[in-house]
This record gives C-alpha cells, sequence and structure tokens, in this order.
C-alpha cells in the first residue's frame, strides 16, 4: 500500500489556490481599476454642469490595464483549448 505525499499535495493545492486568487479577484480588480481611470481620464460635461479637462495620462493606463486583461483572457482560452487546437487544426502551442 503506497503512503500519501501530504507535501506534494498541499504544494500543489496551495499554487491552485494563489492562481485562483490572482485570476478570480486580480483580473476584475484591474478591470474595475481601469474602468475608473478611464472615467476619470475622459473628461466632458457632468450632471451637475460642470466640465472637467480630459486627462491623457489616465487614459493610456486604462487602456494598457485593459489590454493586460484582454490578454491574460485570450491566453487562458487558448491554454485551455491547447489540446483541441492541436487536434482539430494542427497548430502546437508551448506549454
Amino acid at each position: 500500500m503506497g503512503s500519501i505525499d501530504w507535501s506534494t499535495i498541499g504544494h500543489n493545492t496551495l499554487k491552485v489556490v494563489i492562481v485562483g486568487v490572482v485570476l478570480g479577484a486580480g483580473l476584475p480588480f484591474l478591470f474595475a481599476v481601469g474602468i475608473r481611470l478611464w472615467d476619470q481620464g475622459s473628461g466632458g460635461e457632468h450632471a451637475n454642469g460642470t466640465i472637467t479637462a480630459a486627462k491623457p495620462v489616465a487614459l493610456a493606463a486604462a487602456y494598457a490595464l485593459f489590454a493586460i486583461v484582454s490578454l491574460v483572457v485570450i491566453y487562458a482560452v487558448l491554454y485551455v483549448t491547447k489540446s483541441s487546437l492541436d487536434h482539430y487544426l494542427g497548430i502546437k502551442l508551448p506549454t
């Protein structure tokens, strides 16, 4: 009868939890910060009649955050479908 390697199980569980927290909370947080920066950087007229100037640095930061989130989502989809891409289309992605 084999023995259970608790350290490997604990290590692998910790890796799954860390990735889950980063992707489950980190990406939505980055997206929310991007939305906030986009709103602050857009400028324009508000409902109360005040006008604010556009802030190009905030807009650039917002677009950078949106690009990061988009790239992570695209990478995740490709990672999940890599065996299907290889089987049906012959596209081999790095592992």
